[in-house]
């Protein structure tokens, strides 16, 4: 019973502290706060693709400055060559294939569905291993922006055993 008047009693309060929190504390602006759900067809991005070499980017969705979901192919022997990002955080989730992954300093397998979660900083590289190519969903947070990835020249995929 207790529970139930405490409850009452704090709602007016509560209310307009959501008001506050939503509007006064959010660390973006206004336009960006509240944004609608989207179903996207993959399909119909691909002319939007960029292709440099064994290796196609698809731009999928960009969510003001809170995260880019890209879409990306591996495919023959292609590298993505060691790099780290100086502004997000990144995750892949391996949909098809597999490859060697350098992530800080070490190489290791990863293959269709493992979860690979790279914070900020952290040097990392692929090499496709699939004959048939690896697809990677990739998930920047916050969203991806020039002048984030800085390249790297040690730690080459060519170096990976």
């Amino acid at each position: 019973m207790r529970c139930r008047f405490l409850v009452f009693a704090l709602a007016p309060w509560l209310a307009s502290c959501a008001g506050v929190l939503n509007e006064e504390w959010s660390v973006l602006p206004p336009e960006e706060q509240r944004r609608p759900p989207a179903v996207l067809d993959a399909n119909a991005k691909l002319a939007d693709a960029t292709r440099t070499g064994d290796v196609t980017i698809v731009p999928l969705l960009e969510d003001g400055k809170r995260s880019t979901t890209l879409l990306i192919r591996v495919t023959g022997t292609g590298k993505v060559p060691a790099h780290f990002h100086a502004r997000s955080a990144e995750s892949w989730y391996v949909l098809r294939g597999g490859g060697d992954l350098l992530l800080d300093r070490t190489w290791q397998k990863v293959r269709a569905g493992m979860l690979v979660h790279i914070p900020l900083g952290v040097p990392h590289a692929f090499v496709n291993r699939d004959p048939e190519g690896t697809l990677i969903l990739d998930t920047f947070a916050p969203g991806f922006v020039e002048g984030d990835r800085v390249w790297l020249e040690e730690g080459s995929p060519a170096d990976t055993p």
